[in-house]
């Protein structure tokens, strides 16, 4: 009875939210409780919170790269950052880098694709995910388009966290603010079959 009591607790908490869906979802699930018996499957209750937290985490990221354009005062037009933005909603992971290649930012696909949290690779240079089978004539060539400010592709051969490879597609944009100043680099990357 306490692990029912504590899974009724949490529910309560998650769907303590201005979603009338859920909250509609929320009471049926408290009365099939009392009631014991339900008229759908836990699982598919489940399913709904897990998709319901995965949209708000989604609205999340796109409204904290908006604000980041307008922080670093970005010369982005509305299309390049509709562009961006549907690419977060595609699945491609944003990797925001400063002019010395150290991550500042990652999207939540980053996780997915590499194995790393945001906060294990803030601060840190995406050589981190570099071994042996990456391809230093390519890396030489990246490093040397953005040395002179000019966007970069590739496909590299990455390594996750867990040291497993995988190739990742990556196009790297320099960002520049309205005074012309290079601020930033953008890598837009997705994993691609071997």
């Amino acid at each position: 009875m306490n692990n029912v009591t504590s899974i009724l607790q949490i529910t309560i908490t998650i769907m303590s939210s201005p979603d009338p869906y859920g909250e509609f979802i929320s009471q049926q699930y408290i009365c099939s409780q009392y009631q014991g018996s339900r008229s759908y499957p836990a699982v598919s209750y489940e399913v709904l919170l897990l998709e319901q937290a995965r949209q708000r985490a989604s609205r999340r990221e796109e409204m904290l790269f908006r604000q980041l354009t307008g922080i670093f005062d970005w010369k982005m037009s509305a299309l390049e950052c509709d562009d961006y933005l549907h690419k977060l909603r595609t699945g491609y992971t944003l990797v925001l880098t400063d002019l010395s290649k150290s991550i500042i930012w990652t999207s939540q696909n980053f996780l997915t694709m590499t194995g790393y949290t945001s906060a294990e690779i803030l601060g840190k240079k995406s050589s981190l995910l570099q071994g042996p089978d990456t391809d230093p004539a390519v890396l030489m060539r990246i490093g040397k388009a953005l040395g002179l400010a000019q966007p970069a592709g590739a496909d590299l051969v990455n390594y996750r966290k867990n040291g497993q490879t995988y190739v990742c597609r990556v196009h790297i944009e320099p960002l520049y603010d309205n005074r012309q100043n290079l601020t930033h680099f953008l890598a837009v990357e997705r994993e691609v079959p071997m």
